[in-house]
């Protein structure tokens, strides 16, 4: 997913999606969803739809009654259940405070799947945006990040439960129709209406649960390893559409290789009404409707909503709270995408300007990458998530060794395929491959709040030696790592050497023999470490800083 900034500053700002607490453990151990069968029906007259909802449901424990989460009407608006049934017989349900509470007839034993039909109808609020797209066409899409699934469909709506699903949509024959999965069935119906079905065999989260209902042109059509990949564009812009949306491809070959077998029977790109800049929807990406039209190129977004599809779809974070496993592995995939098309250069650049963003949000709110204060998730969608955990990927990347690093990466995709993992999980795939313990390094990086920041000085010894010290000057927490400075002679020549901070120390100091003229002094020049500095930077001359040098 790919924040906008207008969206970013509105949202987290004025806080206007109010989440749920985040109490779901014993629900987590009660029940386990298999297989959602969804029939919504639409139409251009009002906004309210019409759904019923198969759910087939296993008992991890002997129960009386389940809890699903569904919005409840207030107002014109929410959604209404009329009726639940089991076997064809009608249970008791509650419909309150925004959860549905199904009372079963006898109790249900620990390890039976039960099938519930629900019936509802409603106006939703959220979750199912139906509105006007940029040429005031009406439009139907899912967007259901975080737990806005409940606003339009009965479900356990959390990431740890994933299950099978299908959609089967009754709209206005002018609309076409498209969801996670194949696509099972299209037919026209009568009174100008058609019927779309839709089917996903492989288990995800509601989080990605969706359909998108508008007047698409439908192309690039083709095929990479053997996954059917497609572009769905607004007809009014499909020329400037298609082209933009042309980068399916390249990004999901890259990925196979790099990671592993891709988890979907296709892979669609469509132009939408969603909040973010794209949200990953398994199979079915969702752009913001405006990278239809833009002049800039849409590689990055693209690559970004495509690593997706393993690290966030297929291996999904567990709860909220771990969400850099879902979005901080789709930006630094994006950079190494980046670094594998364009260059090492191109790469260190985009780290960079991730740096810059890390320290820039520091300033405004001091936390940890793994936040459990936070209850609002969408507050968890922050250069933390992104940026920060994008530069704790690196850096074990440059800890571990490219192919140690990569090894892991596929491993733990191996391991976790098609399910669902917390922090912990790919901390054991990484020590596993790697035979270091990992503990110091997860725990300074993802869950202690800020960076460090050096304060750097340097002194000369009888004009034949210069001594460089760093310092760190952060409140709290000392950070073990290694740091590289580079000093660059008037002759060209250069040395490199690595510090070590241990953790302890909160100063260290490193020596260069002079050599006649001006001496250009980088600190972390290969661009390895996360880190704050008064100078990065700087010309040295007889003892004295004369020119400090602007970041690049």
């Amino acid at each position: 997913m790919i924040i906008r900034k207008a969206f970013s500053s509105i949202v987290l700002a004025l806080c206007v999606l109010v989440s749920f607490a985040q109490n779901h453990h014993s629900r987590f151990e009660s029940i386990d969803v298999q297989h959602y069968k969804f029939e919504i029906h639409l139409n251009d007259t009002t906004n309210r739809i019409e759904g019923t909802a198969a759910i087939s449901i296993k008992f991890l424990q002997a129960a009386n009654d389940i809890t699903l989460d569904l919005v409840n009407k207030s107002g014109d608006n929410g959604m209404l259940v009329y009726s639940i049934q089991k076997d064809g017989n009608d249970l008791d349900f509650k419909q309150a405070n925004n959860k549905l509470e199904i009372l079963l007839n006898e109790q249900v034993q620990a390890g039976s799947v039960v099938k519930f039909y629900v019936a509802y109808s409603g106006i939703p609020t959220d979750g199912l945006i139906i509105s006007e797209n940029k040429y005031g066409k009406r439009t139907f899409f899912g967007d259901n990040w975080p737990d806005r699934a409940q606003y339009w469909l009965p479900c356990v709506d959390h990431p740890s439960d994933k299950a099978t699903l299908e959609f089967l949509v009754y709209a206005p024959e002018h609309y076409e129709v498209v969801s996670n999965g194949l696509r099972v069935e299209k037919k026209q119906l009568p009174d100008n209406m058609e019927f779309t079905h839709w089917k996903e065999d492989v288990p995800i989260s509601t989080k990605l649960m969706v359909i998108g209902v508008a007047d698409f042109a439908v192309g690039n059509k083709f095929k990479a390893n053997d996954i059917p990949i497609s572009s769905w564009v607004f007809e009014e812009n499909k020329e400037q559409g298609f082209k933009n949306y042309k980068y399916g491809a390249e990004a999901l070959n890259y990925f196979s290789e790099l990671i592993g077998p891709y988890s979907y029977e296709k892979l669609a790109h469509v132009q939408s009404k969603t909040r973010y800049g794209g949200m990953e929807n398994a199979t079915c990406i969702f752009y913001n409707e405006n990278t239809g039209t833009s002049d800039r190129s849409q590689e990055g977004l693209f690559a970004h909503e495509v690593a997706h599809q393993w690290f966030g779809n297929s291996v999904t974070e567990q709860n909220w709270h771990h969400v850099w496993l879902s979005e901080g592995f789709a930006t630094y995939l994006t950079n190494v995408y980046m670094q594998h098309f364009y260059g090492d250069e191109v790469f260190k650049e985009r780290l960079k300007g991730d740096r810059e963003r890390v320290i820039a949000y520091s300033k405004r709110n001091l936390a940890p990458i793994i936040d459990t204060t936070v209850t609002e998730y969408i507050r968890l969608l922050n250069p933390n998530s992104y940026q920060k955990a994008n530069w704790f990927l690196h850096m074990l990347r440059i800890k571990l060794g490219d192919k140690t690093f990569f090894e892991g990466l596929q491993k733990y995709y191996h391991e976790y395929q098609n399910s669902t993992a917390l922090t912990k999980d790919f901390q054991q795939v990484m020590e596993a491959v790697s035979g270091e313990d990992l503990s110091y390094f997860f725990n300074q990086w993802l869950r202690q709040a800020g960076h460090p920041i050096f304060d750097i000085s340097s002194e000369t010894l009888e004009q034949k030696e210069v001594i460089i010290k760093l310092r760190q000057i952060q409140k709290g927490y000392f950070y073990r790592l290694p740091i590289d400075i580079k000093i660059i002679y008037n002759d060209k020549t250069s040395e490199t050497k690595t510090l070590y901070m241990d953790g302890i120390k909160k100063e260290i100091e490193c020596s260069f023999d002079t050599k006649p003229g001006n001496l250009k002094i980088i600190i972390d020049p290969d661009v390895k470490l996360l880190f704050e500095a008064n100078r990065e930077k700087f010309m040295y001359f007889f003892g004295q800083i004369i020119d400090p040098i602007k970041k690049s």
